[in-house]
């Protein structure tokens, strides 16, 4: 297989991040029928991307394989809870590796990366969410080493 770089994303990269998180929107709209699919594309979005691409909010990894990005995984520092004995806590708030590029360990690669990256912000604990019925999340966050914590749940008022 092809040589697989983990890396900071670059500015310039900005709208294939965009794209590649839109495409998780895709897969995830069947799991969270609240998503805004547009908002890979809005202003937020932009400025959501933009800014853990220069790092004012957090981080953006990109996975290449021969000049082509294939994954990308966005995360940053995350809020504690006084009550909570953890000080600092990141969060992975999301990543998506094509599909056909799926199988050969590229998220663990990325989260990989953003483990470092957080252990340099000092952070004691990572933590990710996803939709409960996304069996293929929770059984890659399971993979890489995430352990059940807290569940979740919300009340719809419509």
């Amino acid at each position: 297989m092809d040589k697989i770089i983990i890396r900071k994303a670059k500015i310039e990269e900005l709208e294939i991040v965009q794209k590649l998180n839109h495409e998780l929107f895709l897969h995830d709209e069947e799991y969270d029928p609240m998503l805004n699919m547009n908002w890979p594309f809005e202003k937020a979005g932009e400025t959501y991307f933009r800014n853990k691409i220069t790092e004012k909010t957090g981080v953006c990894f990109v996975a290449v394989i021969n000049n082509e990005i294939v994954g990308y995984m966005a995360g940053g520092m995350a809020k504690t809870y006084p009550y909570r004995k953890i000080k600092k806590q990141s969060e992975l708030e999301n990543i998506l590796v094509k599909e056909e590029y799926r199988g050969k360990k590229i998220g663990e690669l990325l989260f990989k990366e953003f483990i470092k990256w957080s252990k340099a912000k000092k952070a004691e604990r990572i933590k990710v969410s996803t939709s409960f019925d996304n069996a293929g999340a929770v059984k890659f966050y399971k993979r890489v080493g995430f352990i059940p914590y807290a569940t979740e749940l919300e009340y719809d008022l419509k």
